[in-house]
């Protein structure tokens, strides 16, 4: 199936998809980039809920990926 994008980069699922995934007007789809494709995936997936409520929660305490790093590479040495 082909669809176009349109002025504001909406697409149309064509309705068997959406019917066959219950999928109506206002569905919550989660978009993924995969390589050089576009995945939608209906309801926001939980590994990307959970990743979003960490990523929060390290800002608030000044977590950073560098601090996360180097402190993974101390307990792995610690083995």
């Amino acid at each position: 199936m082909v669809t176009r994008m349109r002025e504001k980069g909406q697409v149309t699922i064509p309705s068997t998809i959406r019917e066959s995934l219950n999928l109506s007007k206002d569905s919550v789809l989660s978009v993924t980039r995969v390589g050089d494709g576009i995945l939608l995936i209906p309801r926001p997936s939980t590994v990307e809920a959970v990743a979003e409520k960490f990523s929060k929660a390290a800002q608030k305490k000044g977590i950073t990926l560098e601090s996360l790093l180097k402190d993974l590479k101390k307990v792995r040495n610690k083995s």
